[in-house]
């Protein structure tokens, strides 16, 4: 097959395969989120995210000046996921269940903002409808990955905490690899191997995200997660109670 072909096939894959994925990895992430301490995340989040893709577009660029198109795939994984985590040093006295909020808004913002950028130039440029489609999978698929990258840092020790950023940024270089390798000349076999690299990782992200949402639970006090969860039956019997008066 062409070049052209297989990105087309590549860019279905990522629709049917990745979506799920990331609806499951969310998922898994929200299930971990309710039952800890209310926080004020989207304002710091919102900033972060708007500096990280400020950073990460700067950093970028003389990549992309230079049509280097395979290292600006390496280079957008490890950069975009490590900005991500800025949070991380700024709220270094924060506690570690609040951090891990920041960082995930940091990447869903980021994700949210680009995505918003770069689907405006898809129908500016007048490109297929579908890419939006694909572009809202990474929207998903960057908080994930913050997430992924988060959790193992926190919850887990020694160089296992260093495994979901790893595994982040692996993930995001072989997402974009095929596209880029594509612009860069590479045979249609040379970008079917890596779609299918590609979507392995998209297949272990629901598996990643898993396991980082329960290393996060270790982080909280037995007392502030029973008092999240107390809050959230509260609420629920509040809402019981609402629908339930005529």
């Amino acid at each position: 097959m062409t070049p052209e072909k297989v990105i087309e096939y590549y860019f279905g894959i990522i629709t049917v395969v990745g979506g799920p994925s990331v609806l499951l990895s969310i998922k898994y992430t929200l299930r971990r989120w309710r039952s800890l301490p209310e926080s004020g995340w989207k304002v710091p989040g919102f900033a972060f995210g708007i500096l990280g893709l400020v950073i990460a577009s700067f950093l970028e660029a003389p990549l992309l000046f230079l049509k280097t198109w395979i290292a600006l795939a390496f280079a957008a994984g490890i950069i975009e996921e490590s900005v991500k985590l800025l949070p991380l040093k700024f709220f270094g006295r924060s506690p570690e269940w609040e951090r891990w909020k920041l960082v995930i808004g940091a990447g869903l913002f980021l994700g949210v903002v680009e995505g918003i950028f770069y689907t405006a130039g898809i129908f500016a440029l007048n490109q297929e409808p579908y890419l939006v489609a694909v572009r809202i999978v990474l929207m998903g698929l960057h908080t994930v990955w913050a997430a992924i990258s988060v959790g193992f840092l926190l919850g887990e020790t020694g160089w296992k905490r260093f495994s979901g950023l790893a595994f982040s940024m692996m993930a995001h270089t072989l997402y974009d690899l095929p596209s880029l390798a594509m612009v860069d000349g590479y045979s249609g076999s040379v970008i079917a191997y890596l779609a299918g690299l590609s979507t392995g990782f998209l297949l272990a992200t629901q598996l990643m995200a898993k396991k980082a949402a329960e290393l996060v639970g270790r982080l909280v006090p037995k007392e502030d997660e029973e008092t999240g969860e107390v809050r959230e039956n509260v609420e629920e019997t509040e809402e019981n109670k609402i629908t339930s008066s005529p």
